[in-house]
C-alpha cells in the first residue's frame, strides 16, 4: 500500500491497470483464505467419516468436530460472497468513469464485506480455540493462516475507507500505463543474453477444423518445431502409434473420436503416456478443465488462444518433456547397471546345489529389487566337511548388496584358514559348544568345525574395525556339517531359528539364535552349538522375507502357513522348497515384494531308500 491519497491526486487519471493492481492485491488474501480453509475442510471431513474421535488429531468430542466443519463452511462462504462482491464491484468498467464513482463503489465494497470479513476473523479465533486441544500442529498453523489473511483484507479496506489505496511503487506513479503494458513495466523481461536456449520438437495438431490447424502450423513452425497435423481422433492415434511425437496439441470437440477418448487412450497407453497433450477447445468451462486434467492433460487452453500464451505452454511443455526423457534415460542406465550387479551378485551363490552322497541340498533366492541383501552359501572344505551359511545384511537396496558380497567373501575366506594358535586340546576345552560339550570323540573333527566357525569372530571384527561407522550388520546362520556322521556344529547369530523335521512333518527342534548379529561391535563371543542330523531329518532356514510377505492387502504370511506346510511329510527338500515357494508368492500376487526371500533346506536321506 502507498501514501497515494485519492482525493490530493486529482490529475491521476483511472484507468484499468489501476483497477487490475487494486483487485489483485483484495483477491490475494481471499485466495488463501479459501485455499487453506477448503485443505481444512477436507482434512477433517476425511476425519469425521472415519469417525475416529478418540484419535490424537481431533477434538474431545465428535459435536467439536462438526462444530469446526460447520464454521470452515462459513469461512468459505463469506470467502467466496467477499470475491464475488470485489469482482463485480471492481471490474475494468470503472476505469473509464470518474474519480468520485470509483470512490463511491469502493465505499460500498467495504462496506458490503465488512462483517463478512469480522465473521471469517472471528470464527478462526473461535477454530483456533477449538483446535488447542489438536496434537497435530499443521491444522493450526493452517487455521492461523486463514485468520492472518483475514486480518489483512481487513487492513487492506482500512486503507480503502482512508482512501490510501493505490498498489503502486511509492515513487513511482503507474496509473497512467495501459493494462497491457502494465506487467511488463512492474515486472520487466528478461534480457536477451538472459533468456534460454532454443527448444525444438515434433508437434502433432489435432483439430477438425482446416482453419484452426493451418493457423497452429504456420505459428508453430516459425518457432522452429516440427508439426504435423491430423484431422480428426482416429487420424491421431493411427499417427501416434506409428511415430514418437514430443507433444501433442488437441482438440476437444471431434467426430468419431474426441478429445476426451484420444486422450484417455494416449494415457493408457504404456509407450505413450508420457507423450505431454495441451488441450485446445472453445468449451472454457472449469468442468471441462478439470476433466481433461484428471485423464492426464498437461494444459488447457481455450479457443480463441493467445499466441504468446501458447508458445509459453508449448516450451513449457516440451522442457518438461526433455527433462522427462532425461530421467527415463538416466534411470534406464541405473537399472543396466544394477542388472548387471544382480548379475554379479548372483554369481556369488552356488551355481547349483552341492552332490553330497546321501544327502540332498536345496535353495530358493529371490531379491526385492535388482540387488538383495539377502544370501545363503554351500561349500565344501578341503576334510570335505560341508559349510551351510544362511544370511540376512541389514537394509535393502545397493548398500546392502555391496556388503552381502563382503559378508559372503570373508566367510568363504575364513573358513578355509587352518590355523588356531595354541594346543588344540586346550582351545576344545575352552570352547565348548553349549549344553552338550562336544558330542564327537574325534579330536580332528570337533577342530575341523571350531576352526571353521571362527570365521564368523573374524568376520565380525573386520566388519565392526573397518566399517563399523556404517552400522551395517547382518544376521547370519553359519553350520559346519560332517556328511558321514550327520554331526552339525553351527553359530546362529541373531537370524531366525531353523528347523529339523523328520520326514513325517513331526518338529524335533529348533535352532534359536544363540549369538549377536555378525558387524555390530568388535571382539564380541560367538558361541556355537552341536547336534546330530539323523537319517530322514530335514533341516529348513529362511529369512524373514517369508513371514513378513505381504498380500496387496497388507496381510503378513505369517510363521503360521510357514509352520502348516513344514508339517507335512516330504521325501525331498526340493519339493518341500518349491511348495513354499509357491504358497509365498501366491500370498503376495499382484502386491510389490516387500523383502528378499531367502531359503536353505538340507535333508539326510534314509539308506536303502527305506522310508
Amino acid at each position: 500500500m502507498t501514501d497515494i491519497d485519492i482525493n490530493k491526486a486529482e490529475n491521476i487519471s483511472i484507468d484499468s491497470s489501476f483497477i487490475a493492481n487494486l483487485r489483485h492485491d483484495l483477491r490475494t488474501p481471499i485466495n488463501a483464505i479459501l485455499g487453506y480453509s477448503e485443505m481444512l475442510l477436507e482434512e477433517l471431513e476425511d476425519d469425521i467419516t472415519l469417525g475416529d474421535s478418540q484419535g490424537d488429531n481431533l477434538p474431545d468430542s465428535m459435536a467439536q468436530c462438526h462444530l469446526v466443519s460447520e464454521k470452515l463452511n462459513h469461512i468459505q462462504a463469506n470467502g467466496k460472497e467477499v470475491l464475488r462482491l470485489i469482482n463485480q464491484l471492481l471490474n475494468d468498467q470503472y476505469g473509464s468513469q470518474s474519480k468520485n464513482v470509483l470512490i463511491e463503489n469502493l465505499l460500498n465494497l467495504k462496506i458490503a464485506t465488512n462483517p463478512l470479513i469480522t465473521e471469517i476473523v472471528d470464527n478462526c479465533n473461535l477454530i483456533k480455540n477449538i483446535l488447542k486441544k489438536f496434537s497435530n500442529q499443521d491444522l493450526m498453523v493452517d487455521i492461523d493462516r486463514v485468520y492472518k489473511s483475514g486480518i489483512h483484507l481487513k487492513a487492506l479496506f482500512i486503507d480503502i475507507q482512508e482512501l490510501n489505496f493505490l498498489p503502486i511503487n511509492e515513487t513511482e506513479n503507474l496509473s497512467h500505463i495501459p493494462i497491457d503494458n502494465f506487467i511488463q513495466v512492474r515486472y520487466p523481461k528478461l534480457s536477451l543474453e538472459n533468456q534460454k536456449n532454443i527448444i525444438t520438437g515434433h508437434i502433432l495438431v489435432v483439430d477438425d477444423n482446416q482453419n484452426n490447424r493451418d493457423l497452429l502450423f504456420t505459428l508453430l513452425t516459425k518457432e522452429n518445431y516440427t508439426v504435423s497435423t491430423a484431422i480428426n481422433g482416429k487420424e491421431a492415434l493411427e499417427m501416434i502409434e506409428k511415430k514418437e511425437y514430443d507433444l501433442i496439441l488437441l482438440d476437444l470437440l471431434m467426430p468419431e473420436i474426441d478429445g476426451y477418448q484420444v486422450l484417455k487412450n494416449i494415457k493408457e497407453n504404456s509407450k505413450k503416456k508420457h507423450i505431454p497433450v495441451i488441450m485446445i477447445s472453445a468449451l472454457d468451462e472449469v468442468e471441462n478443465i478439470i476433466r481433461c486434467i484428471e485423464i492426464g492433460a498437461e494444459d488447457y487452453l481455450p479457443k480463441p488462444f493467445n499466441k504468446t500464451l501458447l508458445k509459453a505452454r508449448v516450451e513449457t511443455s516440451l522442457e518438461k518433456k526433455i527433462l522427462r526423457d532425461r530421467e527415463i534415460e538416466y534411470v534406464k542406465k541405473l537399472n543396466n547397471e544394477l542388472d548387471k550387479g544382480r548379475e554379479m551378485q548372483l554369481n556369488f551363490l552356488p551355481p547349483q546345489p552341492l552332490q553330497i552322497p546321501h544327502w540332498e541340498i536345496a535353495s530358493f533366492f529371490k531379491p526385492a529389487r535388482q540387488v538383495a541383501g539377502d544370501f545363503y552359501d554351500t561349500f565344501i572344505l578341503p576334510n570335505n566337511h560341508v559349510v551351510l551359511v544362511l544370511a540376512d545384511v541389514c537394509d535393502k537396496g545397493v548398500g546392502a548388496a555391496l556388503f552381502m558380497g563382503l559378508f559372503r567373501s570373508l566367510i568363504r575366506i575364513f573358513s578355509h584358514q587352518n590355523s588356531i594358535e595354541g594346543n588344540i586340546n586346550e582351545i576344545l576345552s575352552t570352547h565348548k559348544p553349549l549344553d552338550t560339550g562336544w558330542l564327537s570323540s574325534n579330536v580332528n573333527t570337533n577342530a575341523v568345525h571350531l576352526k571353521a566357525l571362527n570365521s564368523v569372530s573374524l568376520t565380525n571384527n573386520y566388519v565392526a574395525d573397518n566399517h563399523g561407522d556404517l552400522g551395517m550388520f547382518a544376521t547370519m546362520f553359519v553350520g559346519v556339517l560332517e556328511p558321514e556322521t550327520g554331526l552339525l556344529t553351527y553359530i546362529n547369530a541373531g537370524h531366525e531359528s531353523l528347523i529339523i523335521t523328520d520326514s513325517y512333518g513331526n518338529r524335533k527342534q529348533e535352532l534359536d539364535s544363540i549369538a549377536p548379529a555378525v558387524g555390530m561391535m568388535a571382539n564380541m563371543i560367538f558361541n556355537c552349538k552341536q547336534i546330530y542330523l539323523e537319517e530322514g531329518d530335514i533341516l529348513f532356514g529362511n529369512t524373514d522375507g517369508v513371514t513378513d510377505a505381504r498380500s496387496i492387502t497388507k496381510e503378513f504370511y505369517h510363521d503360521k502357513r510357514l509352520n502348516a506346510i513344514l508339517q507335512q511329510p516330504f521325501n525331498s527338500v526340493h519339493l518341500l522348497v518349491n511348495t513354499i515357494r509357491d504358497s509365498v508368492l501366491e500370498h503376495i500376487g499382484t502386491a510389490d515384494q516387500f523383502d528378499d526371500i531367502t531359503m536353505l533346506a538340507v535333508r539326510r536321506e534314509i539308506k536303502n531308500n527305506e522310508e
